[in-house]
């Protein structure tokens, strides 16, 4: 779940309804200066469905023994989050291969102490003594993606997408909807910057800047979507900003708290489009 701290109560944002926006962005991706991701329904299917296998873990969510508050997305324990991304990843690989590629990879990022300032559950999170389980946990993910390539690369229609360059693209698209999904689902929204976002098939790549313009209203530039503005919601719930005595003690708050639409307007930005050669 992502949590915002309210003062006095908290509000709930599940990380399916988070990744639905994240789909939601991905259907209107393409217009005069950004190219369309290929294969479009997978990227889209990958997008949406990323963080799927939270969905068990959200209709039983726990609390923090330490804190007595749920956890989050940032603080559920690592054993924990390896399950619920393998039991999502095997969901996405049988509807889609492509998909399921990307979602793994997504995965294995999260997890690589390179690039641990991801926002996210990431390497920063994991403790020393856990180091060897991911290790090889991340390695699985290595061998499950390499089995995907090779059953990618041996359908002609596919082929031509399972190539490595492409794949790192479709990732940092995949990556970008991510970060900006919760840039809308956190509080405050705060300004930032996405690097290196992929803007057509020839390597080219431009800096996103998203920026609160007012409450509920954001600009990015350049402009990647297809509509604009583009209206935006997401569900979320309030619940009591105290300690929960237990899990049962947090699911019956949750199951009386009412889904709400958080909603939010995005703009473009004015800055104009620079863009730089993909390194190889």
């Amino acid at each position: 779940m992502i949590i915002q701290d309210r003062g006095t109560e908290f509000v709930v944002i599940r990380q399916t309804d988070h990744a639905a926006l994240a789909g939601h962005l991905a259907r209107e991706w393409g217009n005069d200066l950004y190219t369309r991701p290929e294969p479009f329904d997978s990227f889209r299917l990958a997008a949406g469905e990323h963080d799927n296998g939270w969905a068990e873990v959200e209709l039983r969510p726990q609390i923090d023994p330490v804190t007595f508050k749920p956890y989050s997305y940032l603080s559920i324990p690592t054993a924990a989050h390896m399950e619920l991304y393998r039991r999502g990843i095997e969901r996405v690989v049988k509807a889609d291969h492509y998909a399921g590629l990307l979602v793994s990879m997504h995965c294995a990022g999260l997890y690589d102490r390179a690039r641990a300032t991801m926002p996210g559950f990431s390497a920063k999170y994991v403790k020393t003594e856990e180091a060897p389980l991911v290790s090889e946990y991340v390695q699985s993910l290595r061998l499950q993606q390499l089995r995907l390539k090779v059953d990618l690369r041996a359908n002609p229609g596919m082929k031509p997408y399972a190539d490595d360059r492409l794949l790192q693209a479709n990732l940092k698209r995949l990556e970008a909807l991510d970060c900006l999904s919760l840039f809308f689902c956190q509080e405050p929204l705060t300004d930032t910057v996405l690097e290196g976002i992929p803007v057509d098939g020839n390597g080219r790549e431009a800096d996103w800047e998203i920026r609160s313009t007012g409450e509920n209203t954001a600009s990015l530039s350049p402009y990647p979507f297809r509509r604009e503005p583009l209206e935006l919601s997401v569900l979320a719930r309030r619940i009591p900003k105290r300690p929960y005595t237990d899990d049962h003690d947090l699911q019956k708050a949750l199951a009386q708290a009412h889904y709400f639409a958080l909603k939010f307007s995005l703009r473009a930005g004015g800055a104009a489009l620079r863009t730089r050669a993909m390194s190889a």
